[in-house]
């Protein structure tokens, strides 16, 4: 057996530096450490997918290898398999580079050995990973990842186990992180539904022409959003009820400076999409009573909008879900920009602000 081989039953703490000392009551994870749980994640499933791409790729320098070794004329038939293998498996590992190393927080050891030819692992090493996880149940799963490798080297016996072929090493760790996975975005869908999800709004376009300058104002106010996760699907949707204003923030109209009063008022219905990791969100509005006034030296106006008036559409997607997340972008950018024409132009900033509120806050 080829030394490189020794590295396959190194499992990856999907850590960085020195542990911390034990910590005697180490918390439950919570929303506080939303940040941790989805870099956990993202390194897990990144580590299950390159592990699994890995076995096979492996398993195609084996296969032709084994059969080869079945027929003494054939030209491989010398050649050594574990070998060939490792040396593919160092071309491969050369490009293995996690998301996030370390993941937010992690103070433990970059990796827990597993001594060549044994089912142990260091009491101290261990005691390390836990005390450099984030939080209780980040540790939890990754102990549990290391002490599955320890029970299958014990129930196939140490021999037996350190003298496999590489690709079996790979298949084995690509399993190991799809469990812990898994289990991590169980933990994140928990954590998200213990929360309260908010959103609130403030869009204030800017249209300007040779004798029109005015800038709007719509305010949205906060929503609590309501629904939960679903077992049965990484994504879920997230809905709320909540009012829009609009009014007019600044008016000239041919060089007069105006002032405006009233406002316009909307329902608006929304919907978050979101996996924990990313979010996308829809909404709808529909026109309530209200009208805004002008008035200019020599004049007066007024918008009456039709009541019952609907529209909407996608507001952002692909977002980052956090804590406390800001979205912007530039009115210019925004569907009904395209409409303004006639020598006018828009400015502007819509900003949309989603909330994560931990229990207690």
């Amino acid at each position: 057996m080829f030394s490189t081989i020794k590295a396959f039953a190194v499992s990856l703490a999907l850590g960085g530096a020195l542990a911390m000392p034990v910590l005697a009551d180490q918390q439950q994870c919570s929303c506080k450490n939303l940040q941790s749980v989805q870099e956990e994640l993202r390194n897990a499933d990144y580590a299950a997918k390159f592990f699994a791409d890995m076995a096979a790729q492996l398993k195609a320098v084996e296969d032709p290898l084994i059969e080869a070794h079945k027929i003494p004329t054939h030209p491989d038939s010398d050649v050594s398999i574990y070998h060939r293998s490792s040396l593919k498996r160092t071309e491969i590992m050369g490009r293995f580079s996690l998301p996030h190393r370390p993941a937010h927080g992690y103070t433990g050891p970059a990796t827990v050995d597993m001594k060549y030819g044994s089912c142990e692992q260091q009491p101290a090493a261990l005691e390390a990973l836990k005390a450099g996880s984030q939080c209780k149940e980040l540790a939890d799963f990754a102990l549990e990842h290391e002490a599955v490798h320890r029970a299958k080297c014990a129930r196939d016996i140490a021999t037996v186990y350190w003298d496999r072929l590489p690709s079996h090493f790979a298949a084995e760790e690509a399993e190991r992180y799809r469990e812990q996975a898994k289990a991590t975005r169980a933990l994140l869908k928990r954590i998200v539904d213990q929360g309260t999800v908010t959103i609130e709004a403030k869009l204030e376009p800017r249209i300007k022409g040779p004798q029109f300058d005015v800038t709007y104002s719509y305010v949205t106010q906060s929503v609590e959003m309501e629904g939960n996760s679903s077992p049965g699907s990484d994504t879920w949707m997230l809905k709320g009820k909540t009012r829009r204003a609009g009014q007019i923030k600044s008016v000239r109209i041919a060089g007069m400076s105006c002032t405006s009063s009233g406002q316009i008022n909307d329902d608006i219905d929304m919907a978050l999409e979101l996996d924990g990791l990313t979010m996308a969100l829809d909404n709808k509005s529909k026109g309530r009573p209200g009208d805004v006034k002008i008035r200019c030296k020599g004049g007066h106006g007024m918008s009456m909008r039709p009541q019952g008036e609907v529209d909407g559409g996608n507001v952002f997607a692909n977002e980052s879900f956090t804590v406390d997340t800001e979205v912007s972008h530039d009115v210019s950018t925004l569907p009904f920009a395209k409409y303004v024409t006639g020598g006018m132009s828009v400015s502007g900033k819509n900003t949309v602000s989603v909330k994560l509120v931990c229990p207690g806050s």
